[in-house]
């Protein structure tokens, strides 16, 4: 999911796991385990597209890498407080200066750069900056008044293992219930565990989960209020969790009735929620030839899934089909892809598993703009495959309303029909 569920997640599961003994500084620690295996975007520097889509949510986010990075992050953490580093007045001044210009960047771009271009932010974003600068003040002052605790004598080189491993053990298991997937069992095997219970992105799951850490993180290490707090955060994204489960369910029932309804006949399908949600629900059906698009709202009153025939045309790909490329986004997209063939004869793959920008919007004669698309050049004997970033320009181009516009869509399907 996104950097800030995963940041959240660690945190919370660090409080459990050595809250007691470290306090805030173990919800620190969480929300850096929780990001380690996300850092694998680096790759993104060094490789291509389809070479970074391989990398991604691969060994990082493995049993096997929460293992084996657990006591080597643990024994660092360690040392950092059996040396005393934290102590340090460089130290202090580089972390204070660090989180004094993250705020400075949030308070920039969500309400400085918009007022000088004339735009007024809303009241809820003015009132979300402030409170993250009351809590940063509060901090930093909290900070430099704090004794030093002998913190690094009295939690052990397995403590922090421990935290370490469950807070970077849990980032993946998250993950695997999107539709992106992890490859949870390398280097065993490569596949993707991909549930499709729960969008990349839902803020219903995160933000009650966060307010919860948040206002645990100011009680006094070691109380009950400040468990009870924390568990209610956890509680709170399980139960989310639970009904998201229950719809997955309730979803599948209602594809397999109205396949069988229009008498698709079917190999197999799958279907995930939209981003932002888990009520609006996309769904891929494979045939012999085809594949046949619908969605559906747990508001739906009406029966029946309305699906769009999309062509494979895999034949499109017989020259390619050896290529490393072709080969990594087959698997990638678990075999859920069609070909197009624009206008300039070039080729554009589409992963359907994500479905489209546009799935929301009932009219046949719009074509659709799928979500995860790929560019296939073969241009003076060289093969390149790029993903596509036509959507994001676009999106910005229109300084965000194509980008509010789908949303608006979105959330008219989602109350139903």
């Amino acid at each position: 999911m996104d950097s800030l569920t995963q940041i959240t997640l660690g945190a919370a599961v660090a409080e459990v796991t050595l809250g007691k003994k470290a306090g805030n500084r173990a919800m620190i620690w969480g929300a850096v385990a929780g990001t380690i295996p996300d850092l694998d975007i680096i790759a993104n520097l060094f490789t291509g597209d389809i070479h970074a889509l391989a990398i991604h949510r691969g060994f990082s986010h493995s049993i096997t890498f929460a293992v084996i990075a657990a006591p080597i992050f643990g024994w660092l953490v360690y040392q950092f407080y059996q040396r005393q580093i934290d102590r340090s007045k460089i130290y202090k001044g580089s972390m204070t200066t660090i989180i004094g210009l993250l705020y400075l960047m949030i308070l920039g771009s969500a309400v400085i750069v918009p007022t000088i271009r004339g735009e007024i932010p809303s009241l809820l974003t003015a009132a979300i900056v402030v409170g993250m600068g009351v809590l940063t003040i509060r901090y930093l002052w909290k900070y430099y008044r704090t004794e030093w605790s002998d913190i690094g004598q009295r939690i052990t080189w397995r403590e922090w293992s421990w935290l370490f491993f469950w807070s970077v053990f849990t980032h993946p298991l998250l993950d695997s219930l999107t539709a992106f997937g992890t490859q949870l069992f390398l280097p065993f095997t490569n596949y993707r565990v991909a549930l499709n219970v729960i969008s990349v992105a839902d803020p219903l799951y995160t933000f009650p989960f966060l307010i919860c850490l948040i206002i645990a993180s100011m009680m006094t290490r070691g109380t009950n209020r400040r468990a009870i707090a924390n568990w209610a955060g956890i509680a709170l994204s399980s139960l989310y969790m639970l009904w998201c489960v229950n719809n997955k369910f309730k979803v599948n029932r209602a594809f397999e009735t109205s396949l069988q309804y229009a008498e698709i006949p079917y190999i197999r399908y799958t279907n995930g929620p939209v981003i932002f949600n888990n009520v609006l629900w996309n769904g891929t059906a494979e045939t012999e030839d085809a594949f046949y698009m619908g969605m559906y709202s747990i508001n739906d009153k009406r029966p029946h899934i309305k699906f769009r025939k999309i062509p494979k045309n895999h034949e499109l790909l017989a020259d390619y089909e050896d290529t490393y490329e072709i080969k990594t986004l087959r698997w990638f997209s678990n075999g859920f892809f069609n070909v197009e063939e624009k206008a300039d004869g070039k080729l554009v793959l589409n992963d359907l598993r994500y479905g489209s920008a546009n799935s929301a919007v009932d009219d046949e004669n719009e074509a659709l703009e799928f979500v995860f698309k790929f560019d296939i050049a073969d241009k003076d004997g060289k093969f390149e495959v790029t993903e596509s970033r036509q959507m994001r320009e676009e999106a910005l181009n229109d300084e965000g309303e194509s980008m509010a516009d789908m949303l608006q869509t979105i959330w008219k399907r989602a109350e139903g029909i």
